[in-house]
């Protein structure tokens, strides 16, 4: 029979942490929670900085600089909080999350915007993409 004496704590007095769950595999659920993450936010991102150029005077040559350099920050963002919560592959689901992404933002580009932008533009968002989701991914593992 256990019991716990006055003064004493179930945990160990120099550690306020809960004990770490054993880690989890890889879930392409939690993946694709990352993904909807990273389309929410770049929605965000492009209806804000569309209307902070339609209500100023700005120039509209700006949005696809925004549109670059805030995908690179919303799948990092989104890659994080996902590594962040597993605590464990954030290097994969960082990868699944930018590759995802790229494909998925190219093909609505394509249907909405007809002409396809070619390869090469694709390997480069691809390669981008990746290379910001793993980024997040390995920092949200680490923080």
């Amino acid at each position: 029979m256990s019991r716990n004496l006055p003064g004493k704590t179930r945990y160990d007095r120099r550690s306020y942490r809960k004990p770490a769950a054993a880690p989890r595999g890889f879930s392409l659920g939690t993946a694709a929670g990352g993904l909807g993450w990273s389309i929410f936010l770049a929605l965000l991102l492009v209806l804000l900085s569309s209307a902070v150029v339609y209500f100023t005077r700005l120039d509209e040559r700006v949005l696809s600089w925004v549109v670059n350099f805030g995908s690179f920050l919303v799948l990092g963002f989104a890659s994080f909080l996902t590594a962040r919560r597993t605590q464990s592959h954030g290097f994969f689901y960082g990868a699944v999350i930018g590759l995802s992404y790229a494909v998925l933002t190219m093909v609505v580009g394509t249907i909405l915007f007809p002409p396809f932008a070619g390869m090469v533009t694709f390997a480069k968002r691809l390669i981008f993409s990746v290379i910001a989701g793993v980024c997040g991914g390995i920092l949200g593992v680490n923080a």
